[in-house]
């Protein structure tokens, strides 16, 4: 967790990372608490999915958080957010070889970035790395820029459609990924 944390903050730390999409973390996916209070402190705006329907809005991270559905912490319903993000980190069980996302069935990330009508950059993290080399997702599944695991940081190239056979997450293959040691 802390490996991960550390390189989620070096790269959100980043200037042109303003406005940041973070998940409230459950049971076995990478914490985010500790993430948000030193993102706040270096004037980071940290929005958090707020569960609606079959998807979910964005809202401001604000205390206290109420134990919700699925065992999520939410922090109270607030109206929807008109702010843009730049960034957004997700949570995800796997990914295929294209850089897309196996998640938790319900769709809900894939419904909120269908809607918006901007691109923002989404990085997946997970604390063991859990990568197929076969397409296993559908058209609709988000994709990411970046995969963060406890020992692998991977980056696709800006508008690289190829699979992680061929964009370095792979062994054998060009390196675009490192190893963390």
């Amino acid at each position: 967790d802390k490996k991960i944390q550390k390189e989620l903050f070096k790269k959100l730390s980043n200037k042109k990372y303003k406005n940041i999409l973070l998940y409230l973390s459950i049971g076995n996916e990478v914490s985010t608490k500790n993430l948000i209070n030193k993102l706040k402190r270096k004037n980071k705006e940290i929005f958090v999915p707020f569960m609606q329907d079959i998807s979910f809005k964005m809202v401001k991270y604000s205390l206290p958080l109420k134990k919700k559905k699925f065992n999520i912490y939410e922090p109270k319903n607030k109206n929807k957010t008109k702010k843009r993000i730049d960034i957004a980190v997700v949570p995800i069980i796997g990914m295929d070889n294209n850089f897309k996302r196996v998640g938790f069935g319900k769709g809900m990330y894939d419904r909120f970035f269908d809607k918006l009508k901007y691109k923002s950059e989404i990085i997946f993290v997970q604390i063991y790395p859990c990568i197929t080399k076969n397409s296993v997702t559908d058209k609709y599944d988000i994709k990411a820029n970046s995969y963060i695991t406890y020992n692998l940081v991977c980056n696709r190239r800006k508008n690289d459609n190829r699979s992680l056979d061929r964009v370095g997450c792979i062994p054998n293959s060009r390196v675009f990924c490192r190893k963390k040691t």
